[in-house]
């Protein structure tokens, strides 16, 4: 039986733009601080974050 990756996308205004999970492990950070960091470091944008599979 095969398992499939769950993961977190995150969107700028409606485009994929990284995988949060992977972008947390790169970092050393939690996907909570990754979370709070795209949204901080794009003001003006509208990010949003959806489960998905890899």
């Amino acid at each position: 039986m095969r398992y499939k990756k769950k993961t977190v996308w995150a969107y700028l205004d409606g485009k994929k733009l990284v995988d949060v999970v992977q972008a947390a492990l790169d970092n050393d950070m939690t996907v909570d601080d990754m979370k709070k960091l795209l949204v901080r470091e794009n003001p003006g944008h509208e990010v949003t974050f959806k489960p998905g599979e890899v």
